[in-house]
């Protein structure tokens, strides 16, 4: 990478990247908004998951794009710190206006060339994307192979992630009354992921919470192919123990992982989440 070709990582709060990776790897992390009874908070910043959850049970917050201001400044900030190229990794086009916002700010970020990916995922699966693109630069890859190779990130990433109930994606509007109300009446617990469109759909669905993890390690199992490179993930929602548990299990399935992402949920996914989220998947790097 030559001495002009300096590239910066930039994503936002819903990729749900660990604080402590971000700040390893120097990433850029737009928060989104999310609008309470009693104002306006920042993913992330002034507000986090567990705060989230306790809303929830007395009123239903909205999440909302990062602010333009935030955008403005987050692109002056890697301008000063001497970028002239940023890739930005950001969530699924088909739940949010976040990937337009920012790429039409782009367009006016003078001295710095900006190229916008849709991750076509949510949560953590667009932070190995985001993590992924960053370990490549640390190793010297230059822009225009590093672009190439995200477009290959983002197709071959699988997340798979299962929820305790479905009112909240209902109440969000993000799923129909009826399927909700059968849903939460049979005590059926799906498991979603994203199609290559970057639409949300129902890859399993299970009767009970104890179900839940065999099934994602079962999906998972489905679309190994031990030899190519791959790197893992796990989440969770207010669900750490049994994060724990899933990630031993997972490990023992795919032992051969270049790198391994433990990532907890943050507060604007969790609006439409609630608690007790698990995930589990794979990301192949060929």
């Amino acid at each position: 990478m030559s001495a002009t070709e300096k590239i910066a990582v930039i994503t936002d709060s819903c990729a749900d990247v660990p604080p402590e990776l971000a700040k390893k790897h120097g990433l850029f992390v737009l928060p989104m908004r999310i609008i309470c009874s009693d104002g306006e908070y920042r993913d992330g910043i002034d507000i986090h998951a567990e705060e989230i959850y306790e809303r929830l049970k007395k009123e239903l917050p909205r999440s909302s794009t990062p602010s333009g201001g935030d955008v403005e400044d987050t692109f002056a900030e890697i301008r000063r710190q001497g970028y002239t190229k940023a890739v930005a990794i950001l969530l699924s086009g088909g739940l949010s206006g976040t990937v337009n916002h920012v790429r039409l700010e782009a367009e006016d970020a003078e001295g710095l060339e900006v190229e916008v990916f849709d991750s076509k995922q949510a949560s953590i699966g667009i932070g190995i994307i985001a993590l992924q693109a960053a370990a490549y630069i640390e190793e010297g890859m230059g822009f225009e192979e590093l672009k190439q190779k995200i477009q290959k990130l983002i197709a071959g990433t699988k997340v798979f992630f299962s929820i305790d109930t479905l009112e909240y994606l209902q109440k969000g509007g993000r799923i129909g009354k009826a399927a909700a109300l059968a849903g939460m009446l049979l005590d059926i617990k799906p498991i979603l992921s994203f199609d290559e469109e970057g639409e949300i759909y129902t890859a399993a669905k299970v009767r009970s919470r104890k179900q839940v993890e065999k099934r994602l390690l079962q999906l998972i199992d489905e679309i190994k192919e031990t030899k190519r490179p791959y790197n893992l993930v796990v989440a969770d929602g207010g669900a750490p123990a049994e994060r724990e548990q899933l990630e031993r299990k997972l490990t023992e399935l795919l032992p051969d992982a270049r790198f391994l992402c433990r990532a907890k949920i943050g507060a604007a996914l969790s609006i439409y989440l609630g608690d007790g989220l698990l995930g589990a998947g794979i990301q192949y790097l060929d």
